[in-house]
Order: C-alpha cells, then structure tokens, then sequence
C-alpha cells in the first residue's frame, strides 16, 4: 500500500471537470490515504469540508494548510487564524505548503521570507509537522533553516528537484528532514533529480504527485492522480537499486514518522 503525501484534489477536480466521488471511483489503484494540501485561503473552507468526509472509497483523508509563497499577499492575520484553527482537526498533519519560490518574474523575496518566517513561528505553537516549498531559492531557504535550530521539527520538503549537495546540508541540521519526490524524478531532463534521490537514505524519501501537476512518464500531459505515485515509486526503486515493494514499505514507515498516519 502506498500514500501520496502532497496532492491538490479541488485543483484536480478544476482541471478534470468531474467530482470527488467520480475521482475516487475511477482511480487505479486507489492509495491507501492522501495528504490534500490548501495552500491559498480561498480555497481553505472547500478543505475543510473535504477532510471532513474522512474516507472516500476506502482511501483515508487528511490534509495540511497554509500559503504558498506565491499567495504571500495573501497572508493576513484572517489566515493565520484559519490555519491554526485548520491545525486543531486530527485530520489536519501538517501546516503548509509554505516556503519561498523565486522561480518566476516579479517574486517579492522579503515578502516571501517574512511570510515564510511568520508561519514557521506559528506552527512552533502546534507541534504539528511542516510542507516546506522551496524552489530556486537555495541560499535564502538554507539561511532561514539555520535559524530554525530546533530539534523536534518535522519538515516534508516537497516536490524536491535540488542537488544531492544541498540535501546532505539540509540533513545536517537539527531537526527531521524528509524529501518528496513527484513525477519530476522520471522526466528525460532530471538527471539530478535522480542523482538526489539516489544520494538520500530510502528512510528520509516520502512519495507524493502534486497532483494534478507532474504527471510521470509514461503519463506526461494527462491530469495527474494519487494513482500515479506507482510510477514514481518504480522509478526509485531503480534509481536505488532496490523492488518497488521495499520503496512502498520504507516510504510507508517514513510517513508514519512524518505524519503519524
């Protein structure tokens, strides 16, 4: 049995056109749970209401909230206090996506850092884990790690396309890092992608599809589903030399870790 640990089921629904029970139906295989993130506050009430179901066709639902570095307008004092409520669910694992993303034209970098920042101290109060989103933003990100410096943290960093470098710095500090790797680490370009996956210990790797985006080869341009994390799963298994069934079951513990689920 497999989970997808970061997957974003309304943007699905938007792309797809159908709805959640349709999904869930139709979906082959089924995962055994999915971590669905609400990282923009206007979609937070839809998270809610979708974690509150539990359980669709026998796949367990939980969830994360926060905002994404590229919504850091967004954050407001309204949505700190909607994730700290959204943190008090046992459904809800983890307070994100958050992070910094200075991949596109225009980012406010202070901006970023400051909102970044700002959630990290208010998870501190939680004791809950973390999805940090960190993209083209390696000196900054390392910098606010740093000063993290705590020792129970619990940190997924999703959707990981760094360098094996930067990785092994980020497994030095304290705390309890874990890296996401999506359909990105099976694309023809993502030679160090894979070089990452393969330098990283299988005990600190999680799967996940940021779905509805990434769709692995074979599926490159279709919408991607939970179900695709298979295809991710096989294609480290080969980066590790290992079975797909031994990528399953270390991944699987490594959730349990993670996200108590």
């Amino acid at each position: 049995m497999f989970i997808d640990t970061h997957c974003h089921i309304d943007t699905i629904l938007e792309k797809s056109g159908g709805t959640v029970d349709f999904l869930f139906e139709k979906m082959e295989p089924l995962p055994e749970a999915i971590v669905h993130i609400a990282c923009d506050p206007k979609d937070f009430s839809w998270g809610r209401d979708f974690l509150a179901r539990k359980s669709i066709n026998g796949v367990q639902i939980f969830g994360a909230f926060g905002v994404h570095p590229l919504y850091a307008e967004t954050f407001c004092e309204e949505a700190e206090t909607e994730i700290l409520e959204a943190l008090k669910l046992p459904s809800v694992v983890a307070l994100g996506e958050i992070g910094l993303d200075y991949h596109y034209k225009g980012y406010n970098p202070e901006l970023q850092k400051r909102v970044f920042l700002k959630q990290i101290e208010a998870g501190l109060k939680t004791g809950k884990p973390y999805v940090f989103h960190l993209r083209d933003a390696e000196d900054d990100a390392f910098k606010i790690l740093q000063k993290i410096d705590n020792e129970t943290l619990k940190v997924h960093i999703h959707c990981y396309t760094g360098t094996a470098n930067f990785a092994q710095k980020i497994l030095s500090l304290k705390g309890n890092y874990f890296f996401g790797f999506t359909g990105a680490l099976t694309f023809d370009k993502t030679a160090t992608i894979r070089a990452a996956a393969a330098a990283i210990p299988l005990n600190k790797i999680l799967l996940e599809t940021d779905a509805p985006y990434l769709a692995p080869v074979p599926l490159r341009g279709k919408i991607c589903t939970p179900a695709m994390t298979v295809h991710i799963a096989q294609v480290l298994a080969n980066v590790k030399g290992i079975s797909i069934e031994e990528v399953f079951k270390g991944c699987r513990e490594n959730t349990k870790v993670m996200y108590g689920i």
